[in-house]
């Protein structure tokens, strides 16, 4: 008797604890500190340098124009694309190939991009997802025509107007300009145009001290970009006495006089789905980031410039920027290539593959002011082209900084004030296009 009665209670708890185990089981919901951790240690992100895809568009050329006059707006045109978003929601109302087949407002506000860009672009600007137009947005029109009217044109010329509903008490601001700015309308090659300013303009001569043996040191930061937590990586040189990191799958390139390197890798892993700007954004977040915070707070930031196609490689160009002017560096033979800009990031990639990354490591730890330089009027600029026959061959013209990087006497970079066309394609100084230049 006493014997079963063991047996019972044994029993009983036998099936207690399967309950309770059962139970645990149930309601148990894994920590993902521990997981976490290991991803952050894995990629070692910087959050202080990843940028969403939305910040790297900069409509930088945005003018006020009554029909008559022209001038610059009191407010940046990445402002005016997040208040229409915030403000007003988005009705289309027609889609045409002429101009002259929608009305033509009393005053307007045109912004023009640097480069064209998707409609999927503009909806991270915007913060609306009914921006469907196939083809890419080379300007974008606020216009005042009972009511307000957001209107694209791509770069084939067709129209596609959006009505804004929303809160019309905000057009006021945006539709704010500074008369004290006048902009000047500047044709180009193709029928094509845009607007510069119609003064003289005062901008800083810039120096930068890019001090490499600072820690992390440039190969460090490679290879916590690309070869983390890698046992296979190897450190070699090459035929060009280049620093070159390798796992025997992916390679870096270092190029320790202009402090610029270019990513290559080997790996037949593929993305699930296209490489598309997105895609490109997210990766260059995850491999080492954009900027330091020290260069940001400089002035400098790095901006979409345009997506490019070769044979079966396409290239998506970013470029970098100085208080929110275009800097153009000094191009030649490097890294591998034959006309690589100092002041680009360049990732080339196939249909669903990242193929390399190439870049320069600036970092604007000690940046001084050198003198204030006035570039000359758009009318001087404009005699300048046509007295070299050139007026009539340029498809861009605009301001900026020409980046020149010393390592003879010391290691730094210069950035100076110029104007700048594009001609047959590559963009140059005036001085350069005329002649007057090497």
């Amino acid at each position: 008797m006493t014997k079963q009665r063991l047996k019972s209670i044994a029993l009983i708890l036998l099936v207690s604890a399967s309950i309770v185990q059962t139970a645990m089981l149930w309601t148990y919901h894994p920590s993902s500190e521990s997981i976490e951790q290991e991803q952050v240690s894995f990629n070692e992100i910087d959050a202080s340098k990843t940028v969403e895809g939305n910040q790297l568009i900069n409509p930088e050329l945005v003018v006020y124009s009554n029909g008559e006059s022209a001038y610059q707006t009191q407010i940046i045109g990445r402002t005016i694309l997040n208040r229409i978003g915030a403000s007003f929601d988005v009705g289309v109302l027609v889609l045409t190939d002429k101009a002259s087949n929608i009305p033509v407002s009393k005053r307007s506000v045109e912004m023009i991009f640097p480069t064209p860009i998707s409609s999927k672009m503009l909806e991270e600007l915007l913060g609306e997802k009914q921006i469907a137009m196939s083809e890419p947005i080379k300007r974008l029109y606020l216009l005042d025509y009972e009511g307000p009217i957001l209107r694209l044109e791509s770069t084939t010329g067709r129209f596609k107007d959006f009505k804004l509903i929303g809160d019309e008490t905000v057009l006021k601001r945006l539709f704010a300009y500074d008369k004290k700015k006048p902009m000047t309308k500047v044709e180009l090659k193709g029928g094509d145009y845009t607007y510069v300013p119609s003064g003289a303009t005062k901008l800083e001569e810039v120096f930068v001290y890019d001090d490499i043996a600072q820690d992390p040191k440039p190969l460090s930061r490679i290879e916590s970009a690309f070869f983390t937590e890698n046992s296979n990586v190897q450190q070699i040189k090459s035929r060009d006495d280049l620093d070159v990191l390798t796992d025997g799958v992916s390679v870096s390139t270092y190029d320790r006089d202009y402090n610029a390197f270019r990513f290559n890798t080997l790996s037949p892993n593929t993305q699930t789905s296209s490489i598309d700007y997105s895609t490109i954004v997210s990766y260059i977040n995850i491999h080492g980031g954009w900027l330091d915070p020290v260069t940001q707070r400089s002035g400098f930031r790095y901006y979409f410039d345009q997506m490019s196609k070769a044979d079966e490689e396409q290239a998506a160009t970013f470029r970098l920027y100085l208080n929110r002017y275009p800097i153009f560096g000094e191009t030649g033979p490097l890294l591998e290539q034959p006309d690589f800009d100092l002041a680009t990031i360049k990732v080339t990639f196939e249909e669903n593959q990242i193929r390399s990354l190439s870049r320069s490591m600036i970092r604007a730890d000690r940046k001084l002011l050198l003198r204030e330089t006035t570039l000359p009027s758009i009318d001087q600029i404009e005699k300048q082209l046509q007295s070299a026959d050139l007026l009539d061959e340029i498809s861009g013209i605009r301001m900026g900084y020409e980046m020149t990087y010393e390592i003879e006497t010391s290691r730094y970079a210069l950035f100076k004030p110029a104007w700048f066309v594009k001609h047959n394609g590559k963009w140059t100084t005036v001085d350069q296009a005329i002649g007057k230049e090497g």
